[in-house]
C-alpha cells in the first residue's frame, strides 16, 4: 500500500509539472504573439512624421589630422541637432538639419587651443520601413578651434556625407545612429584636418 501511494504521488507530481510546462509554454507563446503583433502593427502603421525635431547628441565628431590620422579629441562637452522633416508619402522623407558638437582637444604644436567645435549643416533623405528608417545626407561640415570667446581660428568648411539608421514612432520620440565623414578641411596655421565620427541622437519631433 505504501509503495502504491508513493508511486501515485510521483505520478501526480509528474502530471502537475507537465501541466505547468504546458501553461508556461502557452503563456510564452501568447505574450510573444502579442509582442509580434504590436511590433508588426508599429511597422505597418507608422511612417515619416512631419515637423520640427530637437535632439541631444551623445556621440562624437572628432577632429582628425588629414595626413597622419591622429585624433585630437580628448573629451566631449556637449552636442545637439535641430531639424525639420517633410513627409514625402509613406516611404520617404526629406529634412533640413544642423548639428554641432563641442569637445575638449589639443593640437601638438598649438597648446593654446583647448576646445573645438565641429558640425554639419545639410539635407537628408530617408527611406522608411514603418518606424525604421535609413538616412543618407550631405552638406557642409565645419571645424573651429577655440582658445577663448575672443580667440579662435575662424570657421573652416568642407563638404561631406553621412549615413544613418534609426527609429521614430508616432509618439514623436526618436533614436538614430549616424556615421559622418567630411572631406579635407584646409587651415593656414594648423595641420589640415577632417571631421569624422559616430553620432547618436535621441530626441523628440513635434508632429
Amino acid at each position: 500500500m505504501l509503495l502504491k501511494a508513493t508511486i501515485t504521488r510521483r505520478n501526480q507530481r509528474k502530471t502537475i509539472k507537465k501541466k505547468i510546462k504546458k501553461i508556461s509554454l502557452k503563456n510564452f507563446r501568447f505574450f510573444f504573439l502579442i509582442f509580434a503583433m504590436s511590433f508588426w502593427a508599429s511597422l505597418t502603421f507608422a511612417g515619416p512624421g512631419e515637423g520640427l525635431g530637437l535632439f541631444a547628441d551623445i556621440g562624437q565628431l572628432k577632429a582628425v589630422n588629414e595626413n597622419t590620422g591622429k585624433e585630437y579629441q580628448e573629451s566631449k562637452v556637449f552636442g545637439g541637432q535641430i531639424d525639420y522633416q517633410f513627409a514625402l508619402g509613406e516611404s520617404f522623407s526629406f529634412s533640413l538639419f544642423a548639428a554641432e558638437n563641442a569637445s575638449e582637444g589639443s593640437l601638438p604644436k598649438n597648446r593654446e587651443y583647448e576646445y573645438y567645435k565641429a558640425g554639419v549643416i545639410g539635407a537628408e533623405l530617408r527611406l522608411w520601413f514603418g518606424s525604421l528608417y535609413i538616412g543618407i545626407h550631405g552638406g557642409q561640415y565645419y571645424l573651429t578651434w577655440i582658445e577663448s570667446l575672443s580667440s579662435y581660428t575662424g570657421i573652416h568648411w568642407s563638404g561631406g556625407t553621412g549615413i544613418g539608421l534609426g527609429l521614430e514612432g508616432q509618439s514623436g520620440w526618436s533614436l538614430g545612429v549616424y556615421n559622418e565623414n567630411s572631406e579635407k578641411i584646409d587651415f593656414k596655421d594648423l595641420p589640415d584636418q577632417r571631421v569624422e565620427g559616430n553620432r547618436i541622437i535621441i530626441g523628440y519631433r513635434w508632429h
